[in-house]
C-alpha cells in the first residue's frame, strides 16, 4: 500500500500542475471514447469522436506532446467535414486524402522525435477508416489504429492516452460483437 502512495506522490512531485490538468483531460477523453465506440451509427461516433478528439488535444498540449495534439486538432475539422458529408448525402472519396496530406505537414511542423511517426500513421489510417459509411467498419480499424497510437502514448508519457487506446480496442471490439449479434438476428 506505501509503494502505492509512493507512486503518486513521486507523479505529483516531479510534474507541473499543467501535466497533471493535462492527465485528468486524458480520462475524460478515456470515457467519451467508451461512450463512443458503442454508439450504432456514424453521425453520433463523428459526434462522440469529435468529443474525444478535442479533449485529446487539450490533454496532449498540457502533457508537451505538440504531434499527438496536433494529429487531434486536425480530426476536429476532419470528423466536422465528415458529418457534414453524411448530412448532404453525398461523398466525396478526395476529402480522407486531403485531410492526410494535411496530417503529414502539420505532422512535420510539429516532430517531436522518431516516436512521433506513430501517432502520424495511426490518426492517417483512422482519418481514411472514419470516411466509411458503415459504423462497423470504423470499429473494426481500431483494430490497427490503436496500437499504433499507444506506442506513440507511451514514448509521450500519455498514461490518458495509454489506457483510452486500450479501452477503446476493448469497446471496439466489445460493439463489434454486439453489433453483429443485432445484424444477424
Amino acid at each position: 500500500m506505501s509503494y502505492i502512495f509512493s507512486f503518486f506522490n513521486n507523479i505529483i512531485l516531479t510534474h507541473s500542475v499543467a501535466w497533471l490538468i493535462g492527465q485528468i483531460f486524458g480520462i475524460i477523453a478515456i470515457i467519451l471514447g467508451f461512450i463512443s465506440y458503442q454508439l450504432k451509427t456514424q453521425k453520433q461516433l463523428l459526434f462522440m469522436q469529435t468529443s474525444v478528439a478535442a479533449a485529446f488535444c487539450v490533454h496532449y498540449l498540457l502533457i508537451g506532446a505538440y504531434s499527438g495534439m496536433a494529429m487531434n486538432a486536425v480530426g476536429i475539422i476532419r470528423n466536422a467535414v465528415y458529418n457534414r458529408q453524411n448530412q448532404k448525402g453525398a461523398s466525396n472519396k478526395l476529402i480522407p486524402f486531403a485531410f492526410v496530406a494535411v496530417q503529414c505537414v502539420i505532422w512535420a511542423l510539429t516532430w517531436e522525435a522518431w516516436y512521433s511517426v506513430f501517432v502520424l500513421l495511426g490518426l492517417t489510417i483512422n482519418t481514411y477508416c472514419m470516411s466509411f459509411k458503415n459504423p462497423q467498419n470504423v470499429r473494426k480499424s481500431i483494430f490497427v489504429t490503436s496500437p499504433l497510437v499507444l506506442t506513440y502514448d507511451v514514448f509521450a508519457s500519455s498514461y490518458g492516452g495509454m489506457i483510452y487506446e486500450s479501452v477503446a480496442i476493448i469497446s471496439s471490439f466489445i460493439g463489434v460483437m454486439r453489433n453483429r449479434r443485432k445484424s444477424e438476428q
